[in-house]
């Protein structure tokens, strides 16, 4: 039997576009290249109250006396840093401390 080749081309063609089609219809749509179901975004946890009072949290009597040192000295960000240290608090927190012992 014969059968033209711009037939046998145009078979083939379609033949192809339909293994293609299924291809992609079958597996999962990647995510992160757009498709799929858009992530599920959490609400933003409440906002902390932030008090502007000092620390409570007193330092060890013989590191607060280096560190009032270090400020009659006029080496501020060491003695945070050596409060820092000891005290294990954030930088602001820490500022705020040897701040209220000048």
């Amino acid at each position: 039997m014969f059968v033209p080749l711009p037939v046998l081309v145009a078979i083939g063609i379609v033949f192809l576009l339909l293994i293609v089609w299924a291809l992609r219809s079958s597996r999962g749509r990647d995510p992160l290249m757009g498709g799929g179901q858009p992530p599920a975004y959490r609400a933003a946890p409440a906002p902390r109250k932030v008090s502007m009072a000092a620390p409570s949290l007193p330092l060890p009597p013989e590191v607060e006396e280096q560190v009032r040192a270090l400020m009659a000295a006029g080496r501020k960000i060491d003695a945070i840093k050596l409060a820092r240290d000891v005290t294990h608090l954030g930088l602001k927190e820490t500022k705020d401390l040897v701040e209220s012992l000048e």
